[in-house]
């Protein structure tokens, strides 16, 4: 009889993002109810949220356009992603998407891995880790 190994389901119960976490450094605009409230650096992105470095002090639940370029066929584009305050840190914000796996914040996850929706879909948050 062969032993077999038990796995478990492990969950970090500080994360509440879905998805790969991709690193990346993207300026951002941020707005609130179509007043600029200034800029930030987008740090990481998933397709449920993302971390923006930014001086503005921010409270949680606010909901906020978070604004980035990108290059597209044709021309410049700006893309706004409406997005909601659910952290704030001393460097920056943590921002839920309301739109989650929007095809903004798709494309520029498939642009900056080289990687298709499907496998950025995988959920980082859950690891099956074997018991010993």
């Amino acid at each position: 009889m062969q032993a077999v190994e038990r796995a478990e389901r492990y969950s970090d119960p500080m994360e509440h993002r879905w998805g790969q976490r991709v690193t990346l450094e993207v300026p951002v605009r941020l707005y609130l109810d179509d007043a600029a409230l200034g800029r930030g650096l987008m740090r990481n992105v998933s397709i449920s949220g993302a971390l923006i470095e930014t001086s503005l002090e921010i409270p949680v639940f606010t909901n906020i356009v978070v604004a980035l370029a990108s290059i597209e066929k044709s021309g410049p584009r700006i893309h706004e992603l409406a997005a909601s305050v659910v952290r704030s840190l001393p460097t920056g914000l943590g921002v839920e998407w309301r739109d989650m796996a929007c095809p903004a914040v798709v494309a520029l996850m498939e642009r900056i891995t080289g990687k298709r929706m499907a496998a950025l879909c995988d959920d980082s948050a859950f690891t099956t880790k074997a018991k010993s």
